[in-house]
């Protein structure tokens, strides 16, 4: 049980502080383009931290733990992209289809980097729980 504590710990840590750069630094303006009036002045903190924590047991369940019972990193990173595309792909698109002016940019841009973060947080619970398992 303690491997698991171990992954889900680094996941958390690694997807938090990936995507803390990538909103805050690399795509802010991105996002406040693309969505304009719709965006918050500032996130809902409580809601966000319900997301991280919700989402990064998702993926020690469905990428880390496939990727340790494998042996591979690789096969815990393409679970990882594979939940990544799942997730977001379901936001994204469901926004796509039923919210009037929805960019498609927004969705095509959400989706690739939910997929590459989702992919590299999976490889770093599984790259920590085998060194400190």
């Amino acid at each position: 049980m303690k491997i698991f504590g171990i992954a889900y710990v680094a996941t958390l840590l690694s997807f938090l502080i990936i995507d803390s750069i990538w909103l805050g630094l690399v795509a802010r303006n991105f996002y406040r383009d693309q969505l304009g009036s719709l965006m918050l002045p500032s996130p809902n903190f409580v809601v966000a931290a319900a997301f991280y924590l919700f989402f990064a047991a998702a993926i020690v369940i469905l990428a880390v733990r496939p990727g340790l019972d494998a042996g591979s990193a690789i096969a815990a990173i393409g679970f990882g992209a594979v939940l990544g595309l799942a997730a977001y792909g379901t936001y994204d698109m469901s926004n796509l289809a039923t919210l009037k002016g929805w960019p498609l940019t927004l969705s095509v841009v959400d989706m690739a980097w939910g997929t590459v973060l989702t992919g590299v947080a999976s490889g770093c619970g599984y790259a920590a729980a085998r060194y400190f398992s």
